[in-house]
C-alpha cells in the first residue's frame, strides 16, 4: 500500500506551514507520543475550502487544562472543546479561518490497527484513522509513526473480502432506478444514484486495497471522490467523469450509465479478487417486479 505523501515537489503552502506551526506545542507536550498534520493539507491535496486538521496520539488523557493551554499556544482561538469515549477534539479559528485537532490515545490507534488489520474489521470509523496515519505529515514521534505505518500498510485479503460484501449489494437497484426514471421521479433516483456511487466507489477502494478515508463512507457519502479515484490503479476507465455525467443528464441514461459501471466494477473483482463469490451478489433478488404494459390475462 502506498504510504507516500502525495504533495510531490510543489513546495509547501501556506496551508501546511500555518500546521507545522500550530502542531508545535502539540508536540513539546510530553505526554503526545505523535503529532501529524492530517487531512487534505497532510495529504497535499488541499484547496481555497480547506480546513486545518492536526491528528495526535497521547500516552494518558489530557486534560482540560492541558487542552486549553495547548490550544492558546496554537495561536488561534479556541472555539470549542469537544470529546467522546475514544476522542478529543479542539475547535479553533484563525481570524475566522478553521483548524481543529483529532487527539486520541496512542493504545486506542493500536486497538484500531489491530481491529482492522488483524480482525478484518470494516469499520469506516477505524479505517479512517489507518487512513490518516499512512497520509498525514509527522511532526513528532516519526519512528513511531514507522512501525504504525508498517503495520497498517498490510491491507489484509480478509478485509478485502469483507468491504467488498458489504459494499457490492445492487439487487434492488435496476428496477427501482428504471422504474424511477419512467415515472421522472428525478429526487428520489438521484439519491440513490448517489448512493450506489458510494458503493461502487468504495467497492473500488477495497479492491485497491485502500482504506475508507473518512466515516462518511459508511453511509455512502463519497467526500474527495476524485482525490479517492486519483489514487486507484483498478478502476473502470474514465470512472470519476462517467459517475459525474450520469448524475447531469437524461435520468434513463443515467440508470444505464451506472448499470454499465456496476457490470465493469464486478467485472474488475473477477480478475482482481477471483476468491469474492460475486455471483451471490449478482443474482437478482427473488419475485423481482418488472413492467408490465399488457394484461396478463387471456380474453
Amino acid at each position: 500500500m502506498d504510504v507516500v505523501n502525495r504533495r510531490g515537489d510543489a513546495g509547501e503552502g501556506w496551508r501546511l506551514q500555518l500546521a507545522r506551526k500550530m502542531a508545535l506545542p502539540y508536540a513539546r507536550d510530553e505526554n503526545a507520543r505523535a503529532v501529524l498534520i492530517a487531512g487534505s493539507v497532510g495529504c497535499g491535496t488541499d484547496d481555497r475550502w480547506s480546513d486545518i486538521e492536526i491528528d495526535v496520539y497521547y500516552d494518558r488523557p489530557p486534560t482540560e487544562t492541558e487542552r486549553r493551554a495547548a490550544a492558546k499556544a496554537s495561536g488561534g482561538d479556541l472555539v470549542g472543546l469537544d470529546e467522546d469515549e475514544v476522542e478529543w477534539e479542539e475547535r479553533l479559528s484563525l481570524g475566522g479561518f478553521h483548524a481543529h485537532t483529532s487527539t486520541f490515545l496512542a493504545s486506542t490507534l493500536e486497538r484500531y490497527i489491530h481491529d482492522v488489520v488483524d480482525e478484518c474489521s470494516t469499520d469506516a470509523f477505524a479505517q479512517s484513522r489507518l487512513f490518516s496515519l499512512l497520509h498525514a505529515v509527522p511532526v513528532k514521534g516519526a519512528a513511531e509513526v514507522t512501525v504504525w505505518r508498517a503495520r497498517a500498510a498490510r491491507y489484509p485479503d480478509g478485509l478485502q473480502e469483507a468491504m467488498l460484501a458489504e459494499t457490492l449489494r445492487f439487487a434492488g437497484f435496476h428496477y427501482m432506478a428504471r422504474m424511477l426514471a419512467d415515472r421522472g421521479d428525478v429526487l428520489l433516483l438521484a439519491d440513490i444514484l448517489v448512493e450506489v456511487g458510494g458503493r461502487l466507489v468504495s467497492a473500488l477502494l477495497a479492491l485497491n486495497r485502500i482504506y475508507l478515508p473518512t466515516p462518511d463512507y459508511a453511509v455512502w457519502r463519497t467526500k474527495g471522490m476524485d482525490e479517492m479515484i486519483d489514487r486507484m490503479a483498478i478502476k473502470p476507465e474514465d470512472l470519476s467523469a462517467r459517475l459525474k455525467g450520469a448524475l447531469r443528464g437524461d435520468p434513463a441514461e443515467g440508470v444505464a450509465a451506472f448499470e454499465r459501471l456496476i457490470d465493469e466494477t464486478f467485472a474488475l473483482v473477477a480478475v482482481h479478487a477471483p476468491a469474492f463469490d460475486a455471483e451471490a451478489h449478482t443474482s437478482p433478488p427473488p419475485n423481482q417486479r418488472v413492467p408490465w404494459d399488457a394484461s396478463p390475462l387471456n380474453g
